[in-house]
């Protein structure tokens, strides 16, 4: 399938290094396949979990490995959302999602890789998401499904996402098991492959690797891949700049697009490679909320405080963050004893200026009062939020369809709200948006 995309010529320049990919799904499981790669231990939605180590399904490891088979070097960032059981999460998306995708977002992500669909009307802050997200710098990528009497819904169809529907061996749709419409903007193998079994319960008894018709939810691991290559490779580029590659240079590289395949096969060699790319000052995609910047948030605001990602921050896992929490705790011991040293002093002066007037100390004290005002605080998880499924509806997967060795349900779709109707511009800092 690497071959397919043209993903091996493309790793002399780059593989992806410096590029991190949120796989929004079922988390990730160990299994030799991930032990040399560059995997984060991720976000959980579910309280008893401390990370995204946790796929009983198969699913969320079967989409990382796909990005990986196309960008070995890329950074994963799990976030475990769903647990791949038949209507787990419920409806339309819920608050718990959203505080998934906000947190992958907030928390490194520059590729945000979403391999299921949304049954139901969907307006509201699962719209307003992906509009920060994008306001934000980020590439979204979503899978079309994999039902060809379907049409394309939410994520994929929402504008500015890049959703993705599905090719054979040889490069053509794969009509079969295949959403298509006029939100597809590429495609991307979808066919039979062999994929990472997790290692984990009754699961570690069994193969390591499975057999798979990938469906369109490999296919967005793929392209989120070739994302991850052609930002590495150019990293001066923002995101609208490296989805103007990614459409301009796949299938003939003709920038004409069918409701069939989009712009075509997504080519990794010329998304890396190609020059003459015109270039482009807003997403070519258009935007979740109508036009840019609809969400109040920017590329250039701060990221929010490690406080910010309770529940399921996870702290430690088979990555190198253990020892980046060594430096942080350090960093905690040298503000402490500096906050008692400065204290001691703040004492110290005190007691000097004690027998001092009564006007003098009001004007020392007038000088700064952190009373005056709350400040704008960066978005914060809510600590030990409890996963409640949300009613109505259901959220499956792009993929894979019936035959597939790990569990999934079916896919199905219906009509997202009109995005161009939204509620007032969201913000991850205002505190009534939860």
């Amino acid at each position: 399938m690497t071959d397919l995309i043209q993903a091996p010529a493309a790793w002399s320049t780059t593989k992806g290094e410096g590029v991190t990919v949120a796989v929004l799904d079922t988390g990730i499981a160990e299994h030799p396949f991930f032990e040399d790669k560059d995997i984060l231990p991720g976000y959980t939605a579910f309280a008893d979990e401390t990370d995204a180590w946790n796929d009983t399904d198969g699913h969320g490891s079967a989409v990382a490995a796909a990005v990986l088979l196309a960008a070995p070097e890329a950074t994963i960032l799990p976030v475990r959302m769903d647990t791949g059981a038949e209507n787990d999460l419920g409806g339309a998306m819920g608050e718990t999602d959203v505080e998934s995708v906000k947190w992958a977002i907030d928390n490194g992500a520059d590729v945000l890789v979403m391999p299921w669909h949304i049954d139901g009307v969907v307006t509201g802050e699962p719209i307003e998401v992906l509009q920060y997200a994008i306001d934000k710098g980020l590439i979204v990528i979503a899978s079309a499904g994999n039902n060809p009497s379907d049409p394309v819904l939410y994520p994929a169809s929402t504008p500015g996402v890049v959703a993705v529907t599905g090719t054979d061996t040889s490069g053509s749709l794969l009509a079969e098991t295949s959403t298509t419409g006029p939100e597809v903007v590429v495609s991307a193998p979808a066919d039979e492959m062999t994929v990472p079994k997790p290692q984990v319960g009754s699961l570690g008894d069994d193969e390591l690797y499975g057999t798979v018709v990938g469906g369109t939810s490999m296919g967005s691991g793929f392209a989120g891949g070739v994302a991850a290559l052609t930002w590495a490779a150019h990293p001066d580029l923002d995101a609208s700049n490296v989805i103007q590659r990614l459409i301009q240079t796949a299938g003939d590289a003709s920038g004409e697009r069918s409701d069939d395949v989009g712009f075509g096969l997504v080519n990794a060699d010329q998304a890396v490679n190609a020059e003459g790319i015109e270039p482009v000052q807003e997403n070519p995609l258009g935007y979740p909320m109508g036009e840019p910047g609809a969400s109040g948030a920017t590329p250039d605001d701060p990221a929010p405080s490690e406080s910010a990602q309770e529940p399921g921050a996870a702290t430690g896992g088979p990555s190198a963050a253990a020892e980046g929490n060594k430096e942080s705790n350090l960093n905690a011991i040298i503000v402490v004893a500096a906050a008692v040293i400065l204290i001691g002093a703040a004492v110290a002066v005190w007691l000097v200026l004690r027998g001092r007037s009564r006007k003098a100390a009001a004007q020392q004290q007038g000088q700064f009062n952190p009373g005056n005002g709350p400040g704008q605080a960066p978005y914060q998880q809510a600590a030990q939020q409890q996963y409640v499924p949300p009613t109505g509806g259901g959220q499956n997967y792009g993929g894979p369809p019936p035959g597939q060795v790990y569990s999934s349900p079916p896919q199905g779709f219906s009509q997202p709200g009109n995005p161009g109707e939204p509620s007032p511009p969201w913000r991850p800092s205002e505190p009534n948006q939860r």
